[in-house]
C-alpha cells in the first residue's frame, strides 16, 4: 500500500535517535489506549457488579421483611374496606358505646371536615367529655370504638386523674369517623357546588345590575 511505502521511506530517512524516539512514542500511545480499554471495561463490570449486588441486597431485604410487608398490606387493605362503609351517626354511636360499658359522657359535635384534593374524605369528629371514669371502662370503650366495621378513631385524648382515686379518671377524648365517598357521590358534590356558584354569579350579576339602575 502506498501509504505503509511512505511511512517506511520517512521512517528510513530518520537518524537512529529520531527513529527509536518515534517507536517509543507509538508504543506509548498504544499501552495507553490499551489501558484506557481496560479501564473502561473494568469500571463497566464493576458498576454491574455493584448494581447485581444492590439488587440481591434488596431482595434477601424483602424476604426478610415479607411478613412485615403483608401484614401492613393487610392492615391498609383493612382501612380501605371500613372507609368505604358509611358509618352511623357518630354521637349516637358513642353513646351506645359507651353504655355498654356503664359511662355517661358529655358530647360536643364539631364542624365537619373534607379531606383530599376532590373532598373525597368526609371526617365528622366529635369531643366527648367523661366523668369519674374507672380505667377499665375507659379501655374497653376505647377498644370498641377503634374495633368496629367503620373506620373510627381516637384522634386525641387527654388524661386528667382523680385525686386520691389514681384508678379514676376525667378523660376528654376526640373521636373521629372517616368515610371515603363513593364516585356517585363525589359526581353529586360537585354538581351541586357547580349550581351554588352559578346561583352567586347570578346573584352578584342581578345587584350590579341594580346598582347601575340606581346610578342612571
Amino acid at each position: 500500500m502506498k501509504w505503509m511505502q511512505k511511512v517506511e521511506t520517512l521512517y528510513d530517512h530518520l537518524s537512529v535517535r529520531e527513529q527509536r524516539i518515534m517507536v517509543s512514542l507509538i508504543l506509548v500511545v498504544l499501552s495507553f489506549g490499551f489501558l484506557m480499554f481496560v479501564f473502561f471495561i473494568k469500571e463497566g463490570f464493576d458498576e454491574r457488579r455493584e448494581r447485581i449486588a444492590a439488587l440481591r441486597d434488596a431482595v434477601a431485604l424483602m424476604q426478610k421483611n415479607r411478613s412485615v410487608v403483608q401484614e401492613g398490606k393487610d392492615a391498609q387493605a383493612t382501612l380501605e374496606m371500613k372507609a368505604v362503609q358509611k358509618p352511623p351517626m357518630l354521637q349516637g354511636h358513642l353513646d351506645s358505646l359507651a353504655t355498654r360499658v356503664e359511662l355517661s359522657p358529655n358530647f360536643t359535635p364539631q364542624k365537619p371536615k373534607d379531606l383530599g384534593d376532590n373532598q373525597e374524605i368526609l371526617v365528622e369528629s366529635v369531643e366527648v367529655r367523661l366523668h369519674d371514669a374507672p380505667i377499665k371502662n375507659l379501655f374497653q370503650f376505647l377498644d370498641q370504638i377503634e374495633r368496629g366495621s367503620h373506620l373510627m378513631m381516637v384522634t386525641e385524648i387527654k388524661l386528667n386523674t382523680r385525686r386520691g382515686q389514681p384508678d379514676r379518671m376525667d378523660p376528654v377524648l376526640f373521636v373521629s369517623s372517616f368515610y371515603k365517598r363513593s364516585a356517585e357521590e363525589l359526581k353529586a358534590l360537585s354538581d351541586k357546588a357547580a349550581e351554588s356558584d352559578k346561583a352567586k354569579d347570578k346573584g352578584d350579576k342581578k345587584t350590579s345590575d341594580k346598582a347601575d339602575k340606581d346610578v342612571l
